[in-house]
């Protein structure tokens, strides 16, 4: 019974499949949250690009919510690229992740209709909980060593401050709506100078992880 177990554990494609497909139509699924407005009768139609400004809100919404589900499918791939074999923590962290990811249209749909304090604590809640589960997926893999072997812990510790990044700033974003919802709205703009700075230092580290390992290779 050890081998089966053993292709099982080594086997990540329809893990990979199955999040890929979740991903896609939970980021599909975001622009139905975008209502087209409705003409008042008796009113001409110059008036639509006024009632589709008034809509900004939703198209906010849209768009982070579509760079932030996307930036953490970036790193859900980065994650599976340095996992070599899986166990049923993994799998089942992955489907936590997944969960939280099919929410986020809907806490999406929610910031749509009510763009106000609890629209804003809303959707960053949402979003934060999604990227929490990720980091937490990440430190799972790194805890148990189910990463690739070599890894080093400064490299897995750049990962997970990357990963931790968004679901931060998402908090902040919750305590500063409760005193001022666009000063809550604000602080999502951090999540562009942050990701970046982390991510160059990722970089940095894999490099030099990759040219440790090829010299070992030719040592």
């Amino acid at each position: 019974m050890a081998l089966p177990f053993r292709r099982e554990a080594d086997e990540t494609d329809r893990l990979l499949a199955l999040s890929d497909g979740v991903i896609a139509i939970a980021i599909t699924l975001l622009v139905l949250e975008i209502t087209v407005p409705e003409i008042p009768p008796g009113s001409q139609i110059s008036v639509l690009p006024n009632l589709i400004i008034e809509r900004w809100h939703e198209f906010f919404g849209f768009v982070l919510s579509f760079l932030v589900i996307a930036s953490y499918w970036v790193n859900h791939r980065r994650i599976f690229v340095h996992i070599e074999r899986h166990d049923k923590g993994i799998v089942w962290l992955n489907h936590l992740f997944l969960l939280m990811v099919v929410l986020v249209p809907f806490a999406s749909s929610v910031f749509a209709t009510y763009p106000d304090q609890f629209g804003v604590m809303f959707l960053s809640g949402t979003l934060a909980l999604t990227g929490f589960s990720l980091a937490l997926l990440w430190s799972y893999a790194s805890w148990k060593q189910l990463v690739e072997d070599g890894f080093g812990s400064r490299t897995v510790e750049i990962q997970a401050a990357r990963f931790l990044t968004s679901p931060l700033v998402f908090v902040l974003s919750i305590v500063a709506a409760s005193f001022d919802v666009g000063f809550g709205v604000l602080t999502w703009l951090l999540l562009i100078p942050l990701n970046a700075a982390l991510q160059s230092r990722l970089v940095e580290n894999l490099e030099a992880y990759d040219s440790d390992s090829e010299y070992e290779g030719t040592g």
